[in-house]
């Protein structure tokens, strides 16, 4: 950022911190195709499907940054229009290798939003027949999409200052109520280190266990992005079982409250994993679901759906409940083929997700936690109507205001839930489908039930499905509220009393 700055300061000519921000995102986005470009060239595929956006976006963040200049501090309506634009624009640059390999153009924005979300859902039925580079960029975005478009956001806000951290909650939400202390500057250094320590943490084991280099970056992409896309058709069925041990290890700590991952990791503070109320939730019910369902596969279905039992259907079993929980998505059987039991408890366990502030989707553990224990006040106040109450997490009192966001978060999403799956519905989507459909592109989480299964793919929906699923994928990754405080009549008033403001403003 400061070379940026020291080498556009002489062309600067006006002050807005949005038209700013964006040439930044442009100018990362033309970064970010120089490795499946290097890709391409090395396997002797259509460099111009990464040359060209490549071009468009370094073209299209020249004059922002050379005339542009961030101001001293970002409001909430200008961050809340950069981050949930800033989505929009990666799909739309991110489209245009799907384009220029074959596929259609609502297609295409479908796949790159559903690779930028980390949903993992797919338009693909025959994932090998598309060009190695391709794959890899589409991977790649996962990573981008679930950390690293996140970490640009986290590495600027120190321009941005009270408008930045308004920017850092709404892609890390739940800090409000961690005592989260850290400045902002501190925070973006040591997010991106720990991610990407672990990123290549994962890249050596799977390698070390028999991954060749391609394949183990787009693993690495999607699984620490708890994104779901894969090389190859059968997921990472394809992979070793040890990769398949180590794979669930690390959705597990991708989906971990990063802040948790600071204080355990770079602080050497282990114990703070303990004492977290959500992480402990987190890994119960991790052990409880995985449990229920080895037994269940194991014991009263021993023989069956293609499982040989013991340690395969031990793996099977935590492999899929960590990829639901965590909203990955990834797939090493056919768990539409399991007992219905066990895939209605893969849908809850997918819609409750897993910890705030990481690479997972979903309601989180903690909102769940927390609207329980308001359920369970509100019982003991008939109990007790006198009493006074304090709801706490991690034995601090949460704020009014915590709470309210809390419910509000609980009630849009099942109302955005129902509401996108009538709109399927009336589109002729199967009930099964068009439920489990919306339920995986809402939590970011990507194979669903029956022909969306993890097996199937999304290219038979019909185009108003395919729209309603891109915008339910967006809504989902920012958290419901982010985007659609953008359909309210205040935000856009604001937006503009703001923008007229700054109108030409000078440096």
């Amino acid at each position: 950022m400061l070379i940026i700055d020291r080498l556009t300061a002489r062309f600067t000519v006006y002050e807005n911190t949005l038209v700013y921000l964006s040439g930044i995102i442009l100018l990362y986005l033309s970064i970010a195709f120089l490795l499946p470009l290097a890709a391409a060239l090395y396997l002797g595929e259509d460099a111009n499907m990464f040359l060209a956006p490549m071009a468009g976006c370094f073209a299209g963040s020249l004059p922002l940054l050379l005339f542009f200049k961030a101001s001293d501090s970002v409001r909430p309506v200008e961050g809340i229009f950069l981050v949930s634009g800033a989505w929009i624009v990666a799909m739309l640059a991110g489209c245009i290798p799907y384009v220029i390999a074959g596929m259609g153009v609502l297609d295409a924005c479908f796949e790159s939003m559903s690779g930028f979300t980390t949903t993992g859902a797919t338009i693909m039925n025959d994932v090998e027949s598309w060009p190695a580079s391709l794959l890899l960029w589409r991977s790649f975005t996962q990573w981008l999409g679930g950390a690293g478009i996140i970490m640009v956001f986290v590495t600027i806000l120190p321009l941005l200052g009270i408008g930045g951290r308004t920017m850092f909650k709404n892609e890390f939400p739940g800090m409000e109520i961690q005592n989260f202390t850290l400045r902002v500057r501190e925070a973006a250094k040591e997010f991106h280190l720990i991610y990407v320590l672990l990123s290549l943490s994962l890249l050596g084991l799977v390698m070390f266990a028999g991954a060749g280099l391609y394949d183990a970056l787009c693993l690495v992409f999607s699984t620490m992005a708890t994104g779901g896309f894969s090389p190859h058709s059968e997921s990472v069925a394809y992979f070793s079982p040890a990769i398949q041990w180590i794979v669930i290890v690390f959705m597990f700590m991708a989906a971990t409250n990063f802040y948790l991952h600071y204080r355990g990791l770079y602080r050497r503070e282990p114990k703070a994993y303990l004492e977290s109320t959500e992480f402990r939730g987190f890994a119960l019910m991790v052990v409880i679901v995985t449990t229920f369902t080895f037994l269940v596969l194991n014991s009263h279905y021993d023989g069956l759906y293609g499982l040989k039992g013991g340690e395969e259907t031990l793996r099977h079993s935590a492999f899929h409940v960590i990829s639901a929980m965590t909203s990955s998505g990834f797939a090493v059987d056919d768990y539409t083929a399991w007992p219905v039991l066990i895939q209605m408890v893969l849908l809850v366990i997918f819609l409750v997700g897993a910890c705030s502030a990481s690479t997972a989707s979903g309601l989180k553990i903690g909102r769940a936690i927390m609207a329980m224990k308001f359920l369970y006040h509100g019982m003991l106040r008939q109990i007790h109507p006198r009493a006074v109450m304090s709801l706490k997490m991690d034995g601090k009192s949460v704020s009014n205001d915590a709470l309210e966001i809390t419910i509000a978060m609980i009630i849009l999403f099942t109302c955005t839930l129902i509401g996108v799956t009538f709109i399927l519905l009336a589109t002729g989507v199967p009930f099964t489908e068009a439920f489990s459909a919306v339920a995986a592109c809402i939590t970011n989480h990507g194979p669903g039930m029956g022909a969306v299964g993890p097996y199937g793919d999304y290219g038979w929906l019909n185009p108003v499905a395919k729209v309603a699923l891109i915008f339910t994928m967006w809504a989902g990754r920012l958290e419901l509220l982010t985007v659609f405080i953008l359909l309210t009549p205040a935000f856009w008033r604001e937006f503009k009393r703001y923008s007229h403001r700054d109108r030409g403003r000078k440096k």
